[in-house]
């Protein structure tokens, strides 16, 4: 799985593939190498943010149903 596409189902609201796709690459290796391909993605902080936070909120909401 390739963090590009588990970003693009978050851009397209597609929060529970997201999910799955975030387990699938490896929970404890994602969140790190997530921040690393937003920072190089987005120049301002504000969107590497932005997005950062909807995944980690994201992930634990649907994961703690």
């Amino acid at each position: 799985m390739e963090i590009e596409e588990i970003h693009d189902s978050l851009v397209n609201g597609q929060r529970h593939q997201m999910t799955d796709q975030i387990d699938e690459y490896g929970l404890y290796d994602f969140f790190e190498d997530y921040s690393t391909f937003l920072f190089g993605l987005y120049a301002e902080t504000k969107n590497q943010y932005s997005y950062f936070k909807d995944a980690v909120v994201s992930y634990h909401r649907i994961k703690a149903r």
